[in-house]
């Protein structure tokens, strides 16, 4: 009788080990979709209102404290590819929650991909112009609009003229660290600070060069209006940008406050 392959014997027992692993994460899987289910039937009053479910700042606390807890052991790119697939299921379970973008968007792999990562179940819809997507988001607040940076969305939620205006609630950097490749991502998602945020300014003109703090990027809008993405979470009414508000010139507004990318991710 032949004696078994010592180094089979050592594989199949790795193996074993490896579905008792798996079979625990599914254990805890449903664990964390009943936690969520919980959440679901807390809401329920705000949801019926059609109150958006989505909330980028929890979304980010999570991952940055996933990361630290896998402190390298697990690659950043897994821990955020689980994490916002179970997020999205369990934003998709409170609420019809869908994307709306443009052509442009649908046949860019980049973009795609970036959506893809973002909100991975959440279904995109392709509207047949920059204004068509816009419009959908006076529709309802259980939507969401990605948009590349580089064309002039904000002219058109100013011509809209809706009394709760959409804000940037998410930057996704689609693979290239040039703003003019980042994606917008607009809402009526609920704001709030996580401690690692950015403000995103517009402006008639370009800020102060001596402007604290410094800012992350710059981009041209269109003629004599910028964005301009500057660390923190900013208030006009508080420094350091009440001191911008006797510039008159300088028409300054916040288009949108949000978390700033995972480390490792960021535009």
């Amino acid at each position: 009788m032949e004696k078994p392959d010592i180094q089979t014997s050592e594989l199949n027992g790795i193996r074993q080990e490896i579905d008792s692993i798996d079979e625990q994460i599914v254990e805890l899987l449903c664990a964390r979709f009943a936690a969520s289910e919980k959440v679901r039937l807390a809401k329920t009053a705000d949801l019926v209102s059609g109150a958006m479910p989505y909330r980028p700042g929890r979304e980010a606390v999570i991952l940055r404290r996933l990361v630290e807890v896998a402190a390298g052991r697990v690659p950043l790119a897994v821990i955020e590819r689980i994490w916002r697939t179970v997020m999205s299921a369990s934003v998709l379970a409170q609420a019809d929650v869908s994307i709306v973008t443009i052509a442009e968007v649908m046949n860019d792999h980049r973009y795609r991909q970036a959506i893809d990562l973002f909100a991975s179940l959440v279904p995109v819809r392709k509207a047949t112009s920059l204004k068509a997507a816009l419009a959908s988001l006076a529709e309802g607040e259980q939507g969401l609009v990605v948009v590349p940076m580089k064309l002039d969305w904000l002219s058109v939620l100013e011509q809209a003229h809706d009394s709760k205006p959409a804000r940037v609630v998410a930057v996704l950097a689609a693979g290239s660290d040039k703003p003019g490749r980042s994606l917008a991502v607009l809402g009526h998602a609920t704001s709030e600070p996580t401690g690692e945020d950015e403000t995103l300014l517009v402006t008639t003109g370009k800020l102060p060069r001596d402007f604290v703090p410094k800012p992350i990027w710059h981009l041209k809008l269109a003629d004599d209006v910028y964005l301009t993405s500057v660390p923190g979470y900013l208030d006009l009414a508080e420094q350091p940008l009440v001191s911008l508000k006797g510039n008159i010139g300088l028409g300054l507004k916040i288009a949108g406050r949000y978390p700033s990318a995972v480390e490792g991710n960021k535009p």
